[in-house]
């Protein structure tokens, strides 16, 4: 783990502003996130993608056309009290980088975001997420329970097993 962090820090992360974001879910996603891999890599793309729009956003109000933002994620899969909480934690350039005429980068700092700036990033992972989960069949569309658990159909022990520490 401190050889990755080493090659981040030293080969990976330009000598630029950086932000930690951090993302948690609903209990019931958290067990569904625990032993569906893919559905991770789902919710992970789109919370990615909100962070993105998050900057590139920003940048246009300040008059930055085609600025591009980085990111690495880490998923952590256990909480404080080693119980199931699937959770990202993100490293983004906190700004955005531009080809200037010769294709030399630019870097543009980000102010920091607002509290209605978060706001808007929260609802609309919310909202992708949600629509994922429906697509996926994991959620039936306007109700407010789910659909039956596949894990404790085809695992009862694992699923008691996650549940129990969710």
């Amino acid at each position: 783990m401190t050889e990755r962090a080493a090659h981040l820090v030293d080969a990976v992360v330009p000598r630029v502003p950086v932000r930690q974001w951090v993302l948690t879910v609903p209990h019931r996603l958290r067990y569904q996130m625990a032993w569906n891999h893919g559905l991770s890599r789902a919710v992970l793309g789109v919370y990615t993608r909100a962070l993105g729009d998050v900057y590139a956003r920003g940048a246009r109000a300040r008059g930055i056309e085609g600025g591009q933002t980085g990111m690495v994620t880490a998923l952590q899969r256990a909480g404080g009290a080693l119980n199931t909480n699937v959770h990202f934690h993100t490293l983004a350039l906190d700004g955005v980088f531009t080809e200037e005429p010769g294709g030399a980068l630019a870097f543009h700092p980000a102010p920091g975001p607002s509290d209605a700036e978060v706001a808007t990033a929260l609802a609309t992972i919310r909202q992708r997420v949600q629509r994922l989960l429906v697509c996926r069949g994991l959620e039936p569309a306007g109700e407010a329970t789910g659909p039956a658990d596949r894990l404790a159909e085809e695992s009862p022990v694992l699923a008691e097993i996650v549940g129990a520490f969710s």
